[in-house]
């Protein structure tokens, strides 16, 4: 009896963690930068602060999420440290210790997000200033009907 209990909780467990990462994923207001560079994230924090005068710092430890229910993967991020304004914005690496955020096609290297980005020139002046970037092959704004497929961002302990 107690192992029929079990299962039914288990299964129960699964289908709301299915759901309620669906549903906020979609929800998170962010304006999205998608960036292919074969570059390491300290370099691309780097150009980052470079072009635009800001400055990025690393967040440790590394933000944790489960790719699978048994895949655990950890990535590299950096917030900006300017954030005492309205303005918020970090970089994560896509790629991570247990396989990628995000497989989509194109894949992306790195994520850019951004919340109030208008105090500081607006999303497509960040994307005009990354696609400057010497070692940046692509960036585009991420599409805000695909944001609910971006589950991880509820592990993020910022948002």
């Amino acid at each position: 009896m107690r192992y029929h209990i079990k299962i039914i909780f288990v299964k129960i467990l699964l289908s709301i963690k299915r759901y309620k990462s669906t549903f906020l994923g979609a929800s998170i207001d962010l304006e999205i930068i998608a960036i292919h560079t074969q570059i390491p994230p300290h370099l691309m924090a780097w150009c980052l602060d470079d072009t635009f005068s800001s400055q990025f710092v690393r967040q440790d430890p590394p933000f944790s999420v489960f790719l699978s229910q048994n895949t655990e993967s950890r990535h590299v991020e950096y917030y900006w440290e300017g954030n005492e304004t309205a303005c918020e914005m970090w970089i994560v690496e896509n790629k991570g210790s247990g396989g990628m955020l995000y497989t989509g096609k194109p894949t992306p290297d790195f994520w850019l997000l951004m919340r109030g980005a208008e105090d500081m020139g607006g999303t497509e002046e960040w994307l005009k200033g990354i696609k400057t970037i010497a070692s940046v092959q692509l960036a585009y704004t991420f599409p805000s009907d695909k944001h609910g497929k971006l589950n991880w961002i509820n592990a993020l302990s910022h948002l």
